[in-house]
């Protein structure tokens, strides 16, 4: 009696269900849409960027878990506009709202590091939790006043 108790308990165990909360995602689905409202502006202070906080995967579900923003910079050569430079990691940008109501939509960063007459190019990707990024955002481009 006692190895059909065991195989009884299995077989419940095996049809309990596994734990699935739905259907898998490829990865590339799983990544928030790219920020396409990237504006730059030069101030006094530095350079201003701003953008619009995403609100949905690629997939169009809705983003639970957007970490942070990163931003990168590329330095354009005044004398060689053309050049081909590598854009740089400059910052990451927390996102503090995450688990509340209600989310900030708008995000502001001010690059004081820029230098006067110079020309740079920025863009900005979304970061999950996992540390995933989404496709770059729209590029801008300005140049710091004297």
């Amino acid at each position: 009696m006692k190895p059909l108790l065991l195989v009884g308990l299995v077989l419940v165990a095996l049809s309990s269900g596994c734990g699935k909360k739905g259907d898998p995602r490829a990865p590339e689905l799983a990544t928030p849409q790219p920020i396409s409202g990237l504006s730059a502006r030069a101030e006094r202070a530095g350079i201003v960027l701003t953008w619009n906080r995403p609100t949905e995967y690629v997939d169009g579900t809705a983003i639970k878990d957007l970490a942070s923003f990163v931003i990168f910079r590329k330095d354009i050569a005044p004398n060689c506009p053309e050049c081909p430079v590598a854009y740089r990691q400059l910052t990451t940008v927390g996102v503090e709202d995450r688990d509340k109501f209600v989310k900030q939509k708008r995000y502001r960063y001010v690059d004081d590091q820029a230098l006067p007459k110079m020309t740079y190019r920025y863009r900005v990707s979304s970061q999950l939790l996992d540390g995933s990024l989404s496709a770059p955002s729209n590029e801008v481009e300005v140049v710091r006043g004297p």
